[in-house]
This record gives C-alpha cells, sequence and structure tokens, in this order.
C-alpha cells in the first residue's frame, strides 16, 4: 500500500509539464464534471485503487453508467422490434436487413472511435489535458467528414444494397424506406458514438449515459405517435365502474415511422453531446472557434491504434452479414426469429459491454500513468465482473426465454425457432463476457491488432465456415447457425486471456 503511494508520488514530481496551477485547475474540472475520474481516484484516494474490494467498487462504478446506457439503448431495440413486430414478420425482416448494412459501415469508424478513447485515456493518466482535448477535436472533425460521404453513399444506393441483402420481394420497399431515412442521421449518431468514446476515455461514463438514454426515451414516443394510426383505447382503472376511453394520436406511417422516430432521437443525441464538449462542461479543451487545421500527428496515432480495429469491426461486421444473408434465405419467418432472439439476447450483453468500456478506460489511464501492475489487475477485475453478470443474465434466458420473446412478437412460429436460439446461447454468455472484457482491456493498451487477429479468426474461420457446413451442407437451420455462434465466442474468448495474460500488450507505444 505504501509502495503505491510513493510510486504516485515519484508520477507527480516527474509528469511533464504540471504545475501547482495545472493540478487545482484539473481537480476543479473533476470535481464538477467526473466523481470518479481516475485522478481523483489516485490523488484523492490513493489506497483506494491498491486494494481488491476498492478496485472492484471504482470497476463497477465505471461500468454502471455504460450499461445503463446499453439496457437503455436495448429498450431502444426493445420498443422498435415491439411495435414494428405488431406489423408482421415482413416489417421485422425489413427493419433488421437495413439495420445490417448500417452497422456494416459503422465499423469504419471504429478507427477513430477507439484511436480516439485510447489516446485520450493516456493523455489523462499522463495528465496531459490540452493534448486530451486535441485528440477529440481532431476525432470530430475526421468522422464528421467520413460520416457524410457515407450518408449520400447510402442513398444513393439504397435499394442495390437491400436486394443484396437477400430481401424478398415483399421486403424490399419497406427495407428501402427505413434504410434512407435512418441514414440521414448518420453523421449525428456518428458523432454521438466517438464523442461519447472520447468521453468515456476520460472516466466519464455518466454523461453519454444521460444524453443517449434521453434520446431513447424520445425515440419510444416517437415510435408510439408515428408507427401506428390514431385511435381510442379503453382504460380499466380499479375502483371505478365505468372503463375510460383515452384518444391517442398517430400517423400511421409503419415501418416508416420508426424510422423517422430513430432518426430524430440521433439527430437530438448528436447535437447535446457536442453542445456538451464545446460549452466546457467536461474535462476536454475543445475549441472550434479557431481555425480548423488537421493535426497529422494526432491523426496518425489515432489511425495506428485505430486501423487495426477498424479492420476488425468491418471484417467482424461484414462476416454478419455475410452469417445473416444466409440465414435469410431459410425464409422470412425464420429470419424474423433470428431478429428476435438476437433483441433479446441483447439483454445480456449489455453487462458485458459495460465492464469491457471500463476494462479499455482503467487500462489506458494506468498505463498513461506508467502503472502496469494496475493496468493488468483492472482488466482481470473488469472481465471478472463482467462474466458474473452475464452468467446471471445467462440463466434467465435459458430458464424464461418465451416470456421474453412474447414481448416483440405473437407469432407461435417465430416464438419456437427464437426459443431454442436462446437456449443456445444462454450457455455461451460467460464466453461471450471474457470476448468483450479481453478485447475491451487489450484496445485500451492499444493492442488492436491482436484483437484484429482474434475477431477474423473467429468470424471468418470459424463462424462462417463451420455455418456453411451446418445450415447449407447438414441442413441444421437456425439452430445450427446459433450452435455455431457459442462455438466461435468461446475460441475467441481463449485466444483473447493467452494474449491478455501474456503481457505483451504493456509494451505498447501510442
Amino acid at each position: 500500500m505504501n509502495r503505491g503511494g510513493t510510486d504516485l508520488k515519484k508520477q507527480k514530481k516527474t509528469t511533464e509539464g504540471m504545475t501547482t496551477e495545472n493540478i487545482k485547475e484539473g481537480n476543479a474540472h473533476e470535481e464538477t464534471v467526473v466523481e470518479m475520474s481516475l485522478e481523483n481516484q489516485r490523488e484523492c484516494e490513493n489506497e483506494y485503487s491498491y486494494d481488491k474490494k476498492g478496485l472492484a467498487k471504482y470497476t463497477f462504478k465505471l461500468a454502471l453508467p455504460a450499461i445503463m446506457e446499453m439496457v437503455m439503448q436495448t429498450l431502444l431495440g426493445f420498443a422498435d422490434m415491439a411495435m414494428v413486430g405488431r406489423l408482421g414478420a415482413i416489417a421485422i425482416s425489413a427493419v433488421g436487413l437495413s439495420q445490417t448494412p448500417t452497422d456494416t459501415a459503422l465499423g469504419i469508424f471504429a478507427a477513430i472511435s477507439v484511436g480516439a478513447t485510447a489516446l485520450v485515456a493516456r493523455a489523462i493518466g499522463a495528465k496531459k489535458r490540452e493534448e486530451a482535448g486535441e485528440v477529440a477535436k481532431q476525432a470530430l472533425i475526421v468522422s464528421v467528414g467520413l460520416a457524410v460521404f457515407f450518408t449520400v453513399f447510402a442513398l444513393m444506393l439504397a435499394t442495390p444494397i437491400i436486394k443484396l441483402m437477400g430481401a424478398e420481394a415483399d421486403v424490399i420497399a419497406d427495407g428501402v424506406s427505413y434504410f434512407k431515412i435512418t441514414n440521414m442521421a448518420l453523421p449525428f449518431m456518428i458523432v454521438t458514438i466517438i464523442m461519447s468514446g472520447v468521453l468515456r476515455g476520460i472516466g466519464d461514463t455518466k454523461t453519454p449515459m444521460y444524453i443517449n438514454g434521453a434520446a431513447n426515451i424520445l425515440n419510444i414516443i416517437g415510435n408510439f405517435l408515428l408507427i401506428f394510426p390514431s385511435r381510442t383505447i379503453s382504460l380499466n382503472i380499479p375502483f371505478i365502474s365505468d372503463d375510460i376511453s383515452l384518444f391517442i394520436p398517430g400517423a400511421g406511417l409503419g415501418v416508416s415511422g420508426a424510422a423517422i422516430s430513430t432518426s430524430i432521437s440521433r439527430v437530438i443525441a448528436g447535437f447535446t453531446i457536442l453542445y456538451f464538449i464545446l460549452n466546457s462542461k467536461s474535462q476536454l479543451k475543445v475549441n472550434l472557434k479557431k481555425k480548423l487545421r488537421l493535426n497529422l500527428d494526432i491523426i496518425r496515432r489515432m489511425f495506428k491504434v485505430g486501423i487495426p480495429a477498424a479492420i476488425e469491426q468491418f471484417l467482424m461486421r461484414f462476416g454478419m452479414l455475410l452469417f445473416a444473408r444466409i440465414i435469410a434465405d431459410l425464409g422470412t419467418v425464420t429470419y424474423a426469429a433470428h431478429r428476435v432472439a438476437s433483441t433479446a439476447e441483447s439483454l445480456s450483453y449489455n453487462a458485458g459491454f459495460g465492464f469491457a468500456l471500463a476494462a479499455t478506460s482503467l487500462v489506458g489511464q494506468y498505463l498513461g500513468a506508467k502503472d502496469e501492475k494496475m493496468a493488468e489487475r483492472s482488466g482481470f477485475m473488469a472481465v471478472g465482473m463482467g462474466t458474473i453478470f452475464m452468467s446471471i443474465m445467462g440463466l434467465i434466458l435459458f430458464f424464461f426465454p418465451e416470456l421474453i420473446l412474447r414481448v416483440f412478437t405473437d407469432d407461435p412460429v417465430v416464438i419456437e425457432q427464437a426459443t431454442v436460439c436462446l437456449k443456445i446461447v444462454a450457455i455461451s454468455q460467460p464466453f461471450l463476457a471474457a470476448s468483450m472484457g479481453f478485447s475491451g482491456a487489450l484496445r485500451g493498451s492499444g493492442d488492436t491488432t491482436f484483437v484484429l487477429v482474434a475477431a477474423v479468426l473467429g468470424i471468418w474461420g470459424v463462424r462462417l465456415t463451420l455455418t456453411y457446413l451446418f445450415v447449407s451442407v447438414l441442413g441444421w437451420g437456425l439452430f445450427g447457425a446459433w450452435l455455431v455462434m457459442g462455438i466461435d465466442v468461446g475460441f475467441r474468448a481463449i485466444l483473447l486471456f493467452i494474449r491478455f495474460k501474456s503481457g505483451k500488450w504493456k509494451k505498447i507505444q501510442v
């Protein structure tokens, strides 16, 4: 314990460019914005982070807002799926097929998001706030430019893209409509994603939670008003003899209404998080009033870390696209079951996502502070806690699948097929937690190349190969596809554990 305190004192003396005035200014920001930032942790409660119980508590406080954010995003997915699901299997397939290409394109922006998060975390750990702000600024400039390009591309080629996804004739119209409308808001969604990553890099997981949570609530309200036509419902209130009639206005736009609501919420979230950062309400000093100039050195460093992550995300998402394409060939109803089961499973990996983000932030900041021991301990702590939470969720998915699935659809065939999927994936939740957690820890260190290798081997070497064998050759259908998913995540979890345990990631320079 005393050794840790001595190390921290040495770090304070040798930290480059830190005057007493700088330290006071930094502390003022921390007290008003990020209650549990790493610097507060080290300066105010030095012994806290070196104690196992304290580290677990700190990790949980970082992960909890991210988990809650993902839960709210999952509720958005639930709301979309539940409301669109009332329109039938065709509508479900249209939304699912149009979301997959967009998700694939988002993998490109991982180069910016992951790179920016890693650089910001290192800078904050080394107490270089101005550098962290400049990284955020450069990430914003590059991401917006690329997002506009992708939006134009998506609008021009919407119909061919949806057809390429294997949409049947009765699905194409709704799929194209949803794809075009949601991609109009792509630049705003990208701003939210990139800036949320930057804030998490400084240890602020609360602000993204608040902003994205509010946007999701607006989306749910918008779905309610735009998807269905105007209607009158009867409310049976206890102790009141007569039912109360309530008129609810609605636009009756169906799938297009869901897309409009989603786009509006993304625009609001993008503007809000940008306003927050530019008005000095965060620890970052980002000033866009000055002449915008590209900082090639920061962009180079950002892409050095981020390009492997972008390739990983792109290949993984493209592999998932091909995976979805194989399932789409099984028919509209089977694909609808696949989408419903995927949405239901997202209940579980929320916890894994939150602890993976905590691992990224902690590992990056501790390495920036030259504390390799705590970087390793924090990584294992985040993975362990994520595994516990996801295992609990796996039990719920295994024993109560139909109860969850009926939230999204009343179709008995869809429910029957999706139930089998959830039972399979429930067993693989501990492995998925380990895969997500170790990936997050390695990204925080800048070791994105190995995460890329693991993803390529898992998705392309295991998932696609075995899916073709089980589904197309052996005819195991949706059961075979989801069985392969479990094998894939187990394989990647083992690879990533071996890499993190080796400690080679500690020496990577960003």
